[in-house]
């Protein structure tokens, strides 16, 4: 699993770098930035700069979760748009949103969820957008996402509890480190 995050980190270093996308809005980001190809289950809007400095991604194709942070040249009403319209067309089912001066977006397809914060960069400049992928808690507790697979434990420790007091904990033992 370490190869394919490499790799996909690479091909996102090497193809998005920060060239913007110069293709017309499809809502297919695999015709978008060849650094995309992979991550053919999510609509990326046009007009993007990736930021390579805040994105980490393991995994690839329909199997990948992590962080996707981007900026566009579009307004922030724009983006908020675009993402209420494309996710469903992938097949993605809303959880909820708020549309506010931070939006979010919560989305929701097998056993994965997608959180998207759209805002407005500093002077009027466009909008960042980040994009988070995660795997669906398991057992139904409800709240922030309680476990964690050992497969996405990638550096060998345990995940942070979560925070605020809303949600269940999972009390299951934490996978020996051998």
């Amino acid at each position: 699993m370490t190869v394919a995050a490499l790799s996909v980190a690479g091909a996102l270093a090497g193809c998005a770098g920060s060239t913007p996308n110069s293709n017309p809005s499809n809502g297919n980001p695999g015709a978008q930035q060849p650094g995309f190809a992979q991550f053919s289950d999510i609509p990326i809007p046009p007009k993007n700069n990736i930021d390579l400095d805040h994105t980490l991604v393991f995994g690839s194709d329909h199997d990948w979760i992590g962080r996707i942070a981007l900026s566009s040249s579009m307004g922030v009403s724009e983006v908020y748009d675009f993402y209420k319209r494309e996710m469903p067309k992938l097949g993605w089912a809303e959880l909820t949103s708020l549309r506010s001066a931070t939006s979010v977006l919560s989305y929701q397809q097998d056993n994965r969820i997608a959180t998207i914060q759209v805002s407005g960069q500093r002077f009027g400049l466009g909008t960042q957008v980040d994009f988070w992928m995660n795997p669906r808690a398991q057992g139904g507790g409800g709240g922030a996402a309680s476990s964690v697979s050992s497969s996405a434990n990638y550096a060998g420790t345990p995940a942070p509890a979560p925070r605020g007091g809303g949600g269940a904990i999972d009390s299951a033992p934490l996978p020996s480190r051998r």
